[in-house]
Order: C-alpha cells, then structure tokens, then sequence
C-alpha cells in the first residue's frame, strides 16, 4: 500500500520537540498551533496516555488492533473533516526490537493514508520516539521516508522525544521547526546547539517551561516560555 499523488508544491512542516521530563513537551504541542483541533491527526499513543481523553478539544479515538486502527482512519481520511484517531498496542513491549516492530507497522499503515491531492493535510504525532530508534545515522526505514519525502503525499511529522543524541540525523535535519525545551545530557545540549546556532551554556540556562523554537531558514531562532496551566507538563 503507497500514498497517491505526489504534490511538490506541499511545504515542509515537519517539526521536533525535544526536553527531559517536565520540559513541557505536551504542552508545547497544543501551545504551538503546529497541530489545529481541525487537523486530521493520528497518533501513536505506547502507553494509552490519550485514551478516553482529547486532544486539542477533540476526541481521541483509541485503537489496539492495527486493522481497526487503519479502517478508522481511512473512513476520516474519505471525508474532510478533522479527526484524532490514536493506535496503542495491545501487549507491552518491553524491548527494543518488539516497539521499533510495532512503531514501523504503525507508519506503513499511515503511509498508505497519504494523498497530496487531499484537501486536508495529515499530521502524524509519534511520542518518546528515543525508544523506538535504533541509530543516531540515517533513518532507514518507513519513518525516515515519512520524514524525507512524506511532505509531498501531504504528511507532517511531529517527533517528540526526551533525548537527543541518540535519535537519528533524519529526524533533526528533516523536521525544519523545532521546539527544544530543557536538557539534561551535555551530549543532548551539544547536538542541537548548533542545530539552532546558539552555545550550549544558552541551552543549559534554561529553565522549566522556557524553550527555543526554530523555523525554516538560519537564524531563526527564539526564546519564549509556555503558558502553565493546571495540566503537568511532560
């Protein structure tokens, strides 16, 4: 199964949100208006964490069963209308090899969902994606095409992770928005410092709930603070 008609005039709007735990990943996705409550949206949810709750006002649509999972989301896909619709595997998968497996099943079913010619876009939000990857090279599998050439079959990525440094090159040079909120490993602080072009002491000063954000280009980069309210951030 493979997307349909390809469309090079479709931006790029792939966009990384990295920090520890209590950075405020979550938030920043709602907070950043890089997803809309009108957005098509599937998830990957490991954990259920969306089950039973919304997103971004809306009601997520929980699956275990990647058949269901897929059926529901090509019956949003036949209309125009927004939609969030998450998969959370059914057995916990307590390796590496057993999440990447599930992880890239997930994206092949989301893969054939794509159409540049929809009049929707397609936003895919994959959490803690440091624990589904296995390299800091090139992403060569499903995900890394979704990353590399998904945009003109009308995909847009959102990769949240907690670390850094070991998640693949792909990830970071094809996602050109960036939220990074607070890090913790030095080799973290070294490897999207100069990503955004700023030191490392400029991302070791920061503190919770404060971020930089990078758009398409060099040197736009800035500075800003979440908006805290009753929700923990995570």
């Amino acid at each position: 199964m493979t997307p349909i008609n390809p469309n090079e005039a479709l931006p790029a709007l792939n966009c990384l949100y990295a920090g520890t735990t209590g950075a405020g990943k979550s938030t920043a996705v709602k907070q950043l208006g890089r997803i809309k409550p009108t957005d098509q949206v599937l998830l990957f949810d490991r954990y259920g964490e969306h089950k039973g709750k919304q997103f971004l006002g809306r009601e997520v649509r929980t699956y275990t069963n990647l058949k269901d999972f897929f059926n529901a989301a090509k019956a949003g896909r036949q209309t125009n209308r927004g939609f969030k619709i998450a998969f959370t595997p059914a057995k916990d998968l307590n390796t590496t090899a057993k999440r990447r497996k599930v992880f890239l099943e997930f994206l092949r079913a989301c893969w054939a969902l794509g159409d540049g010619r929809h009049k929707k876009l397609l936003h895919i939000y994959l959490e803690e994606i440091n624990r589904v990857t296995i390299t800091s090279g090139n992403e060569d599998s499903v995900y890394g095409e979704l990353l590399e050439v998904g945009r003109k079959f009308g995909f847009v990525m959102h990769s949240v992770s907690q670390r850094l440094q070991p998640i693949p090159n792909t990830v970071i040079s094809m996602s050109p928005y960036k939220w990074i909120g607070i890090q913790e490993a030095i080799g973290d602080v070294n490897r999207v410092s100069k990503e955004l072009g700023i030191t490392d002491k400029d991302i070791m000063n920061l503190k919770p709930l404060e971020y930089y954000f990078k758009s398409p280009g060099f040197g736009n980069v800035t500075k800003s603070k979440l908006k805290f309210s009753k929700n923990k951030a995570a």
